[in-house]
């Protein structure tokens, strides 16, 4: 009988479109690294408590500049922690993820919804 093991790969690569402002946009490929449940969950109460400290940043009547700058950090640390690899020239650094949050704010939620989206194909059976 064959050996199939329940074990996921490690990563996964995934074709990203890259929106590009008054362009079509791009595809991009990354490899992005396999999160269990419990990583994902982990994930999941970053965006919950992002969610809050961005609310309570709001109330305090907070500059936009400020708010966004807690976005791209935020943004910058959930892609640090997702993305293995990418299709970029330019190497894969904090220095060059934090120059990409920065170029358009579409394009950190194109990448973050790209690998979430992997999981629920996955959960559907692809």
């Amino acid at each position: 009988m064959a050996k199939i093991s329940f074990k996921q790969n490690p990563t996964f690569k995934l074709d990203v479109e890259i929106p590009r402002l008054g362009d079509k946009p791009i595809k991009v490929p990354f490899v992005f690294n396999y999160r269990d449940r419990d990583q994902l969950s982990e994930l999941a109460d970053g965006n919950i408590q992002h969610g809050k400290d961005l609310r309570d940043l709001i109330e305090k009547e907070t500059s936009i500049r400020e708010i966004t700058g807690k976005t791209e950090d935020y943004q910058v640390k959930q892609l640090q922690l997702i993305v293995k690899e990418w299709g970029f020239d330019d190497e894969l650094n904090e220095e060059n993820i934090r120059a990409l949050v920065r170029s358009y704010a579409p394009v950190p939620d194109a990448i973050i919804s790209a690998y979430q989206g992997a999981y629920h194909k996955a959960r559907e059976g692809n």
